[in-house]
């Protein structure tokens, strides 16, 4: 207890060397909270942009679709899938999709686009693309119930990328030609209306993509209700992981009770002849979240965070080296203090704890003061957030600030560090002040 007392009162004994002791802890602490709340706030607004762009946070493909996409692999009636989506929690929204590909004509100029058919209401509330038109307006979600067939219900309206737009000179209310394979083995063609361009450059994901109704591709790729992907909105990306292991669970559980009902049907023996017609063909749904989606994306802002942690690494050594080389000094300073306290009769692993205490205790302070200040700073840059010099584009967005994340490991990873960092690098000072000599210890003037 005695030498606990000793070890406080010294702190404030030599008060120059103490607060520059403190001010490099500080400093680092500070540092250090403000590196992680700005690198995963920055991570967080790039997947979150990323994600809300077009993949969404978690997929549903027949099996094998993502590997090896094909016109044939579908999933059949998505409206029936929301019942499942529903029961689950953390869902905001989500989005029926359909995929091709298309030769595109505008006069003699002809181009390869992807078709990408969506339901306008339910992409709207899932994902961002509503906000990368560039001129003109989003698709018509409304249907025009005075006509009979589903190819006239909805009228043929197609959205088309900037590159598609640059390489066919395409201006609003132009009309292409879409010629394409359908499901059924015939050849599609038909006239569509371009009411929209999307923004973006050379790095846009949907450069040449074709957006229409998903009834319209329905139709023009003779899929009849059927479709190859479900994108979903989940309330926070770092749930994907979770929520597609539910989702997936629950399909299989269904798939399941529905092969059970027909054993006792004695149905087996139509199964094989179903295809894709009616439920048989959602038997074998796969469940993704974005990390394996976007295996490319995900795996650079992975080498990102690991080039991250090395900067963090130099910032903990520059602290260290801080605190080695003023509690070094303090050492040879005291040398003649802890020479009288040794012939007064004080134990070399007394004097050992003391240091170490002297340490811990300065480590405190200047973590309570750390934290004050990195609450503010941080705070502040998640409101205001740091502009970038220049607008920086990832996949078709623009991130122009990049903004903290107020979140626990931004102050406790610090705390952490600071506190044993100061701990560790006065292990080689305190063994230093356990060997001085008494006797040689007084001698010094």
């Amino acid at each position: 207890m005695l030498i606990l007392k000793i070890a406080f009162r010294n702190i404030f004994r030599q008060r120059r060397r103490s607060i520059l002791t403190a001010l490099t802890m500080i400093g680092g602490y500070v540092l250090l909270s403000m590196a992680l709340s700005i690198s995963e706030g920055t991570y967080g607004t790039v997947i979150e942009n990323f994600s809300k762009s077009y993949t969404g946070h978690v997929q549903l493909h027949k099996k094998g679709y993502l590997n090896k996409p094909s016109l044939y692999r579908t999933l059949n009636d998505y409206k029936s899938v929301d019942k499942i989506l529903k029961t689950v929690e953390g869902v905001k929204s989500w989005t029926p999709r359909i995929f091709s590909t298309a030769l595109v004509s505008k006069g003699k100029k002809t181009a390869i686009a992807r078709i990408v058919g969506i339901d306008p209401e339910q992409e709207a509330k899932t994902t961002s693309i509503s906000d990368k038109i560039r001129e003109g307006k989003f698709i018509d979600s409304d249907l025009d119930t005075t006509k009979d067939t589903i190819k006239n219900t909805v009228k043929n309206e197609v959205m088309v990328g900037a590159g598609l737009a640059e390489i066919l000179n395409l201006k609003l209310g132009e009309e292409i030609v879409l010629v394409s394979q359908g499901a059924d083995g015939s050849i599609s063609n038909d006239i569509f209306k371009v009411v929209a361009i999307l923004k973006g450059d050379i790095f846009s994901v949907n450069r040449n993509y074709c957006y229409m109704n998903i009834k319209v591709a329905q139709s023009f790729l003779s899929l009849e209700n059927r479709f190859h992907e479900i994108t979903i909105a989940l309330d926070h990306y770092k749930y994907a992981q979770q929520k597609a292991n539910i989702l997936d669970k629950t399909f299989k559980d269904m798939n399941n009770n529905n092969v059970g009902n027909k054993d006792n049907n004695g149905n087996n023996g139509n199964n094989g002849n179903n295809g894709n017609n009616g439920n048989n063909g959602n038997n074998e749904i796969e469940v993704l979240p974005w990390p394996v989606i976007e295996k490319q994306f995900y795996d650079t802002m992975t080498f990102e965070k690991r080039g991250m942690r090395i900067c963090l690494f130099i910032i903990v050594i520059i602290v260290a080296i801080g605190v080695l080389n003023t509690v070094l000094m303090t050492i040879l300073e005291r040398t003649i203090e802890y020479g009288i306290l040794r012939a007064l009769g004080t134990r070399p692993f007394m004097l050992f704890r003391m240091i170490i205490l002297e340490s811990g205790f300065l480590a405190l302070i200047s973590i309570v003061i750390g934290f004050i200040l990195s609450f503010i700073i941080n705070y502040l840059v998640s409101i205001y957030g740091i502009d970038y010099p220049a607008p920086m584009d990832i996949g078709g967005f623009s991130i122009t600030t990049m903004y903290g994340l107020i979140y626990p490991g931004a102050f406790s990873t610090p705390a952490i560090v600071t506190f044993f960092t100061a701990l560790v690098v006065s292990i080689f000072p305190a063994i230093r002040a356990m060997k001085i000599i008494p006797v040689e210890a007084m001698r010094m003037n």
